[in-house]
This record gives C-alpha cells, structure tokens and sequence, in this order.
C-alpha cells in the first residue's frame, strides 16, 4: 500500500520533497555516484521483520511512502545484519508498479546506533545490531522516581558517543522526583558535559529545553528502557497522538512495553524523530575510546597515575583510586566504568578474531575455486 502526502517548505528551500527528510547535497553526490537509472533515493522509516516502509519522492513536491523488499543481492553480500537497511538508513531503490520496491544498496550511514545483538550465549555469537541510522541527537530518556538508574544512563552514552551521535539526557516524568535538584546532581555525575532536561510530557512542562535539537531535517532517536516515557515525550513534542502509550504500575513507577518496532515520524516542526521499543537487553557495541569519553573525570585523573598502562586496580601511585578512596570519585560510578571497558575490551578481542576467521574463509573459498578452476581446464585439455 503507498500512501502520497505533500511536505511544506520554508522560504529559499530547495525543490526537493525528500529534503524534509533529511536529504543532503552529500548523500545526493553519494546516490549519483553509483546510481543507474531507474533507481531513486528513499529513507527508511519503519522496519518490520523482512519487510520496510520508505519515502521517496512522488511527482511534484509530495513524498510516496510504500513498502519494500531488500534485494536478494544486498542481503547475500551483507556479512552481518548491521549492513541492511535499518530504520534513519537512506538507500537506492528501484520502484516497481504494482508490486514491492525493491532496496538495492545503503547510501553511506553518518552515523549508527548499534548495540550487540542478543545471541546465543553458549556459541559466543558477536554481532551488531542496527537501532537506528543517520542520526543527529540520541535522547537517553530516563524516568524520574524508582526507574531511575544512573548506570543505565552511563551505558547509553557510551552507546551514543560510539554512534558518532549528540547524547542529549531527557529525566522524563519529572513530577515524580522528590528532590529535583539532587536528582539533577545525580544526573551530572552519571552524564558529565551533557546538556539535561528535566520534562513532564503531559503537563508540557521542559519541552522547550529540546528545541534546539527538533530544527528541519535534524533527526532524533528516543533511546530508553521499557516504559521510560519515550511514547508520551514523541507525542507532546508532537502535539497529537503520534504512538501509543500504556499506564504506569504503582508498584515500581515502570509504564508498560507499548512501542513494538521501530518508526521514524516527521514532526510539524520538520524535526525527524525515531521512536524504539524499550531494550530491556543493552549490550555494549563500542570501543575503549567511547567509553573513556563517557567518563571524562576518570581519563582525566588516569593521567596523573604514576605508570602510563596502569589498570587502576592495585598499582601503586594510581590517581583513579585515590579519587575512589579520597571520596572525590563515586565508588558506583567507577564499577561502571571498570564493567564498561571490560566488555569493550572483550568486544575488540572478539571482533579481531571473528575478522581472522571470516578472511581464513575467504581465502579457502578462493583457494578451492581455483582448484576447481584447474581441473577443469586440465579436464578440457585432455578432451
């Protein structure tokens, strides 16, 4: 089913309907480059099992949303599933008349926030999975009140700053704070340098603290456990009801799992804004270096230890846990940090040696094609 709407521009915009997507003079060059003709650039902007929703430009300045399929090309050449399209991912397509458009390569990503796909734990798989692409501003929501977790913060940003993404901390349902000054020191220590904003969607009241990042064309992921708020905040930014949301329980303050897949919408405001289901599993998929920029006070205190490669465990003269120990570093806050950079470092262990498998396989599929090559011309000489 396509569905043909029409997109409002502001004065001196260009003539292009998919510029009220995102679409960029770069990502233009990047589709000329390799495009053929018949092909045309769409976004993706929902994601449902083998299935996507894309706009593209329709005649005139209207945009055409429909469905397509991923080429059966694109999916044998992708060597994990980080490389199909993903909701935010821009992506040539050959539109077809009366059947599914079909998505034939991604455009380049400037940006993708992934985490480490749920696998099966007894075979060590490792893999990255694609929550949202081209990206400006990740939005960490985190509920006020008993939902509040300052760990679950720290993981997100590290998660975003390895997006190549903006990190933006939303404290959502803000009426449920007792004391809404510590909570905010409490969220300084957890995202230190991160612009913060303390909402409660409902009732309006912090939205304009968002503004800046909702201008035309600028997307905004909404990034949060299950029943964050992250539903309630899309709607009051929008200012109807974009996606469903469910009531909270009394016991523990937690809203019910309302958002099931993942949708980009497009605000009256041109803002782009990607709604996710809550993860209930957020595994790391980010290098040391995103996490030691998410905690910027430790690799600041790391380089006063005395020994360059010091772990901060028991060496002597190490500046990090005489900051532990002196009070001036959260004892909690750097547990997360030593959990963080154990799992990255584990990730890059894997990943390297995922890497030698996969270029071994390689090199014996050529090496057996050759062969057969070869006894095949042997065979035809011999005839």
């Amino acid at each position: 089913m396509s569905t043909v709407f029409h997109v409002e521009f502001d004065e001196g915009a260009r003539p292009d309907a998919l510029d009220g997507f995102g679409y960029t003079p770069l990502l233009e060059a990047a589709f000329s480059e390799t495009a053929e003709a018949g092909e045309v650039p769409a976004r993706v902007v929902e994601e449902q099992r083998d299935r996507f929703r894309i706009v593209r430009a329709a005649e005139g300045f209207g945009v055409l949303e429909e469905e397509a399929k991923a080429s059966g090309a694109l999916r044998r050449e992708a060597d994990s599933a980080s490389q199909l399209p993903a909701v935010g991912d821009w992506v040539s397509v050959r539109p077809a008349e009366g059947s599914l458009s079909v998505i034939l390569r991604l455009l380049p990503r400037t940006s993708a926030f992934m985490r480490k796909a749920p696998g099966d734990v007894r075979h060590d798989r490792i893999e990255a999975q694609v929550i949202a692409a081209n990206v400006n501003f990740a939005f960490i929501v985190a509920a006020a009140g008993l939902d509040w977790n300052p760990r679950r913060v720290e993981r997100y940003v590290a998660l975003a700053l390895a997006a190549g993404t903006t990190p933006v901390l939303v404290i959502a349902k803000s009426d449920l704070a007792e004391n809404p000054a510590s909570l905010l020191a409490e969220a300084a220590r957890a995202a230190p340098g991160l612009r913060t904003a303390m909402v409660c969607a409902p009732e309006g009241s912090g939205l304009g603290e968002l503004s800046f990042a909702l201008e035309r064309g600028k997307t905004v992921v909404l990034l949060g456990s299950s029943g964050a708020g992250k539903s309630t905040l899309l709607n009051a930014l929008a200012g109807e009801d974009l996606a469903g949301t469910g009531e909270v329980r009394v016991d523990d303050q937690r809203g019910r799992h309302t958002t099931t897949h993942r949708h980009l919408y497009r605000l009256g405001s041109g803002a782009l804004v990607i709604d996710t289901p809550g993860m209930r599993e957020l595994q790391l998929w980010a290098d040391e270096e995103a996490v030691g920029s998410a905690f910027p006070e430790i690799e600041a205190l790391a380089a006063d230890c005395r020994f360059r490669d010091c772990a901060h465990g028991l060496e002597p003269g190490c500046a990090v846990r005489a900051a532990v120990e002196s009070g001036e570093l959260e004892e909690g806050r750097f547990a997360s940090w030593r959990k963080l950079s154990r799992e990255a470092a584990y990730l890059r262990t894997k990943e390297n040696h995922s890497a030698k498998d996969a270029e071994r396989r390689r090199w014996k599929s050529i090496e057996m094609s050759r062969r057969s090559f070869a006894k095949a011309s042997t065979r035809t000489k011999n005839e």
